[in-house]
């Protein structure tokens, strides 16, 4: 091996290339983690310091049969410390006994609990809008909390964070909250992939939120105004959809002027589910489907942002294999390689750990290399799957 400065104009231009992928893919990660630890530490100062009136709030539960967990969520949905009226809703797919026992039983001790149920017999439509339109009627107060049985409650505050955003002179119409795989509950193969695949799309759609352009919730912990969702006429422009009533109506309805992100420790909710590898890839697959019938979404930085790690990984071993005896090249590209891995670590690593996720280290660089083809395989199943997409399949 030599080295020599002069180095061939196509390898100039690789590691040239090289350098720009990476400072893009670096700018963005740097920006939705300062975004994103910004805002979780805005919610946590505010949270120590303000001392508000609370409003009185309706918390809709949807489940579907799932009687053991639903027990476990509504305890701790009931004892929430929460100083102003509270009721909460549960809409359960379908009637069920097991369903109205849980319900039944809490009821002596919590008066404040109601069931209700969707029709068995609906056909030809999405049961999980009908559900949550069926809760909002059914609500008596003006703000709703929304959740499901896959939600595990952390806090006793959780309903504090999420409601102290609204008030009279707020103009807030929906507050956005964030749903975590706890690091204990999903400790499986490919944990750490789907860690850091799920905090790439939290900074994605939490990142435009903060930045003023909302356009998608976790339906695991949203809350917004009855109001708004009457003056949309609810989920009716995606009634034809089984899904996106936390992605294509939130996009409706939130704006940079009536949005707030929560993302203090207590409003975080933990994700309850059995196999997070087939649940997580089956969400992935709905939400890439429902995300393309929305029109103002952050397409292009995100996208531009993943490919480009991969891009300037695959420029630099270009620019080495072709040049591979010029140690001033193989330097070169090196360095360029070791920024970008050093750079998208710290960045990512940061939002991890805002979001209170796994906090991952040597594996971020090969997952976030990795990420655009992963992502492209989930397009590629949103467009052949047979999951039900629209509600005459």
């Amino acid at each position: 091996m030599y080295f020599s400065t002069e180095i061939p104009t196509l390898i100039i231009y690789l590691l040239a290339l090289a350098a720009f992928f990476a400072a893009v893919a670096l700018v963005y990660g740097a920006v939705q983690s300062f975004r994103i630890v910004r805002a979780r530490r805005f919610c946590e100062a505010i949270e120590s310091t303000v001392d508000m009136a609370y409003e009185p709030v309706s918390v809709i539960v949807y489940s579907q049969d799932e009687a053991e967990a639903l027990d476990a969520l509504l305890r701790s949905i009931l004892s929430q410390d929460y100083p102003a009226q509270m009721e909460v809703v549960v809409v359960n797919e379908g009637d069920t006994a097991d369903v109205r026992d849980v319900v039944a039983t809490l009821r002596h001790t919590w008066p404040n609990l109601y069931l209700t149920h969707t029709p068995d017999g609906a056909r030809s439509l999405s049961r999980k809008k009908l559900g949550v339109t069926l809760g909002i009627k059914a609500a008596r107060y003006d703000t709703v909390v929304l959740t499901t049985v896959g939600a595990q409650i952390r806090s006793d505050k959780w309903l504090r964070a999420m409601m102290r955003h609204f008030s009279p002179d707020s103009g807030v119409e929906v507050v956005l909250g964030f749903a975590a795989q706890m690091p204990d509950a999903d400790s499986g193969r490919g944990a750490r992939c789907r860690a850091f695949d799920s905090a790439y799309g939290a900074a994605r759609w939490l990142g435009a939120a903060i930045g003023g352009h909302p356009f998608r919730a976790t339906e695991l912990n949203v809350a917004y105004r009855r109001e708004a969702f009457f003056r949309n006429k609810g989920f009716s422009r995606s009634l034809n959809l089984h899904f996106g009533d936390d992605d294509i109506f939130i996009s409706e309805i939130a704006r940079k002027d009536n949005t707030a992100v929560e993302l203090s420790a207590d409003s975080i909710v933990g994700i309850l589910v059995h196999d997070f590898g087939y649940v997580l890839r089956q969400r992935a697959v709905r939400r890439v489907f429902t995300e393309s019938h929305i029109p103002r979404r952050p397409r292009f930085w995100a996208s531009a942002a993943a490919w480009s790690v991969l891009l300037s990984v695959a420029c630099a071993v270009a620019a080495v294999a072709m040049d591979c005896l010029n140690g001033a090249t193989v330097a070169l590209a090196a360095a360029c390689v070791l920024i970008l891995a050093a750079g998208l670590t710290a960045a990512w690593r940061r939002v991890l750990s805002a979001l209170e996720m796994r906090l991952l280290a040597a594996s971020i660089f090969p997952l976030a290399v990795g990420y655009p083809l992963r992502r492209a395989m989930l397009r590629v199943r949103a467009r052949f799957c047979r999951q039900k997409r629209y509600t005459w399949d």
